[in-house]
């Protein structure tokens, strides 16, 4: 009789109710104590843990986003300077054409203009007056021609990108000389296409690792494709009307009151070509934010990356972490001291006895599995 009632009290024991649901599916199960002598058992205690996993992606690193200069006119190249990663300050001649056709227009005009000057000195009258501002409007507008012959970098640049050009050969108007981007415009990306990667690890806002040459740096998702987060400007478009260099300024009217159709001009020649930005068959404009996911970095961490990696952009690669599970204070198991079949259970082990327990997991991260329900802090677990 008491080895019958003995046997009956080991072997049915009886989880209390929980108000959880989950808890409640769990407590309502048995759990059966398994007897065992002699044998050594490995156990492991449920423990509070942070949880991460990541990712590693390949990615591009260097500017993603340039200014495309070309030429605004037909013409022998008689200077090319460009060669890649070259530095230019704003102003500096990077390439130019053969202008020698010009130089007798700007002459003759340059002539005219001081004649005009000397008439209104002379005579001090309205109209000498508007007819030396008509003279040196036209003088401007030479000068703003003749200008285009030369290429400048449109401000502190680095080239990003070069075609083979000699000097001597004979350029179209609007052949592309280089791509040019402000040294500091540096940029990780990494190609999405929306119909092939339905998802992604990546967010906007998020934080990453980009590791170039054994070093890690903090970066920011800036851009996602269709996100329109990130609008990258670049310093010269089509809209430009104003000569940098000159102060020419198109208009209806100039201030000596001429119109722009008494000059003889046509609004098409007054673009700023060999600074806009375009789409030559040479030059790339890279990473975009319609099909790309963009990281940028902090100038701390920019300043840093580019001393301590110098060859980083020229190397043109780098490998992002990005962080695709995160728990903060979970309840946890190593994940090979749980047995999930058709439920999922772990052998609590107490008094040197294992009882066969059921939880409820979630995730599975970095080797260990969310514990639910079904066990406290500091349980221990034989495995």
């Amino acid at each position: 009789m008491k080895n019958f009632v003995k046997a009956l009290a080991a072997g049915i024991l009886v989880l209390s109710l929980s108000a959880c649901s989950m808890q409640d599916k769990v407590d309502k199960e048995i759990q059966l104590p398994i007897y065992e002598n002699n044998v050594k058992v490995n156990t492991v205690k449920a423990e509070i843990r942070d949880l991460e996993e990541s990712e590693k992606v390949a990615a591009a690193i260097g500017y993603a986003t340039a200014d495309t200069l070309t030429t605004s006119v037909k013409g022998n190249l008689i200077t090319f300077n460009a060669s890649p990663y070259q530095f230019y300050k704003e102003g500096e001649v990077i390439a130019a054409i053969d202008s020698s056709d010009m130089e007798y227009e700007y002459k003759r005009q340059s002539i005219y203009t001081e004649a005009a000057r000397e008439e209104y000195q002379r005579l001090g009258t309205e109209a000498a007056r508007l007819e030396y501002e008509y003279q040196k409007a036209l003088l401007d507008e030479v000068e703003y021609r003749r200008d285009q012959y030369v290429v400048y970098a449109p401000y502190d640049c680095i080239v990003t990108d070069v075609p083979t050009r000699t000097v001597g050969e004979e350029l179209e108007a609007g052949s592309y000389i280089c791509s040019v981007a402000p040294e500091e415009d540096v940029f990780v990306y990494i190609g999405y296409n929306p119909s092939r990667d339905q998802t992604t690890p990546f967010k906007l806002g998020a934080k990453v690792g980009v590791t170039l040459t054994g070093q890690t740096y903090e970066g920011t998702v800036v851009s996602m494709p269709k996100s329109g987060a990130y609008d990258h400007p670049l310093r010269y478009t089509a809209d430009s009307v104003v000569s940098e260099r000159t102060g020419f300024v198109i208009s209806d009217n100039t201030q000596s009151g001429h119109s722009v159709k008494e000059l003889g001009l046509a609004s098409d020649n007054y673009h700023i070509q060999n600074t806009i930005f375009g789409n030559p068959q040479g030059g790339p404009t890279a990473a975009d934010s319609s099909n790309n996911i963009m990281i940028r970095f902090e100038p701390d961490v920019l300043k840093s990356l580019l001393e301590e990696t110098p060859n980083a952009v020229k190397a043109g690669w780098a490998t992002v972490t990005v962080v695709t599970k995160k728990y903060s204070g979970a309840l946890v198991l190593p994940t090979n001291a749980v047995t999930i079949k058709d439920t999922a259970y772990v052998y609590l082990y107490h008094e040197g006895q294992r009882i066969q327990t059921p939880v409820a997991v979630g995730d599975t991260v970095g080797g260990y599995t969310v514990i639910l329900a079904g066990l406290r802090e500091g349980d221990e677990v034989a495995y």
